[in-house]
């Protein structure tokens, strides 16, 4: 068995995808298998993927594409996820080479690791290459990023500067699904991720955030450690409708019990659903 599960959110934009999968064939940690979860793509990512021999085990997670099922695909992964620990990392986003390392080496009996991720804008991911990714380009600073910096070509490129780990790395803040790490035995133990959240917007992930917390596991930072480069491309939807739904959620989640019903395929009969969402 793998010591980890690296599960990838994927939707389509091929390209990212090659790029995502190059980082993790050049990780310093080498025993884990990569399980995309697939929310609907066309086939030219499975046939690539297909195509594509990795020294690790590559599987394709696929579902018909019916809106933003993301939630569920992600659950569907991580019931054919054959590791203890799992990361969750997104097709749009290139991992330094130490970030499985890091993910691992930081994780603790019931807790759950959370990062950021460096912001990079359209035109500029647009051009990035294999060759760029082998040559280190996103392992951390370097004069290429601090010049595209400066340009206004990144966002958050602090995010990539490890000292400051050791100033800022315990400030609080919000999860991100595509840089989240956690036993898997601790994700089951509130039902995986909440399959109700049909619209992009990272209510989903606050939510999972939130209730493991009810069910008693604590959140740790591997900001500027972990470190991740977003591609950027073209937004779609409003996140209100996410964000309202947590919102509507939240006060009903109180206790173990409430952080456990949710819709999903781990609950196939939730008691109430959360009721009327609180």
């Amino acid at each position: 068995m793998p010591e980890i599960s690296v599960i990838i959110g994927a939707y389509n934009s091929l390209p990212y995808l090659k790029l995502c999968i190059r980082a993790l064939e050049r990780q310093t940690f080498r025993d884990f298998e990569a399980l995309v979860a697939d929310d609907g793509s066309g086939p030219e990512v499975g046939a690539w993927l297909k195509s594509r021999k990795p020294f690790f085990q590559l599987r394709h997670v696929w579902q018909e594409k019916r809106g933003f099922r993301k939630c569920r695909i992600l659950n569907r992964a991580v019931m054919e996820a054959r590791a203890g620990y799992i990361v969750f990392i997104d097709a749009d986003c290139i991992a330094a080479r130490d970030f499985l390392d890091v993910h691992f080496r930081s994780r603790r009996r019931r807790e759950f690791l959370g990062g950021r991720r460096v912001m990079m804008g359209i035109p500029l991911s647009k051009r990035v290459t294999a060759e760029m990714v082998d040559k280190g380009y996103f392992d951390g600073p370097t004069l290429w990023g601090l010049y595209h910096s400066l340009k206004g070509n990144f966002r958050y490129y602090e995010e990539a500067l490890r000292p400051l780990y050791r100033l800022r790395g315990n400030s609080p803040f919000s999860l991100l699904g595509c840089n989240f790490s956690i036993h898997r035995k601790d994700l089951l133990s509130v039902n995986g991720f909440d399959e109700e959240y049909e619209h992009r917007g990272g209510g989903e992930d606050t939510d999972i955030s939130h209730r493991l917390k009810k069910a008693g596991c604590a959140m740790r930072s591997v900001r500027y450690r972990a470190i991740q480069f977003h591609l950027g491309h073209e937004k779609s939807g409003s996140k209100d409708m996410s964000e309202a739904m947590f919102r509507d959620k939240r006060a009903g989640i109180r206790n173990a019990a409430d952080a456990k019903r949710i819709r999903s395929v781990f609950n196939p009969s939730p008691a109430s659903s959360m009721g009327a969402h609180g």
